[in-house]
């Protein structure tokens, strides 16, 4: 069991859900306020992920998977070809109900740190947030 002291940690971080399911954001938001982040910003699509990463500062991004306009490993991927300095040490957790191996190996590929399956719970939430957090680097 982790005995490190998060809600210090937790107070202060800026959290960034992107999904484009409003039910998902609101559950995903509840979850991190039961654990202590407070300081939650949501974007339903890869526009409004872009215009908050160029407006606060974000410490972890929550990433869902299957979007209509574009999957969450093709923002990442586009994002990190044209705008790489958005992402800069900026941890990444999928969330997300795809499970298939690509989508796994893909997601490891372009860095991000922690996969999530759907439906979560607050607690594997905030073990997934400890361990990109102490892997951010």
């Amino acid at each position: 069991m982790d005995t490190s002291p998060q809600p210090e940690l937790f107070s202060t971080i800026c959290g960034l859900i992107i999904d484009d399911d409003r039910f998902s954001r609101s559950f995903i938001k509840t979850a991190l306020l039961q654990i202590g982040i407070k300081n939650v910003k949501e974007a339903a699509n890869a526009d409004e992920a872009r215009e908050i990463l160029n407006n606060f500062p974000i410490n972890i991004i929550l990433l869902d998977q299957i979007m209509p306009e574009q999957s969450g490993t093709e923002f990442v991927e586009q994002v990190k070809q044209n705008e790489s300095q958005l992402l800069d040490n900026i941890p990444i957790i999928m969330i997300t109900v795809d499970t298939q191996e690509k989508t796994v190996l893909d997601a490891k590929r372009l860095g991000i740190k922690e996969y999530l399956v759907k439906p979560i719970s607050p607690s594997a939430l905030k073990q997934r947030i400890i361990n990109a957090l102490m892997t951010k680097n």
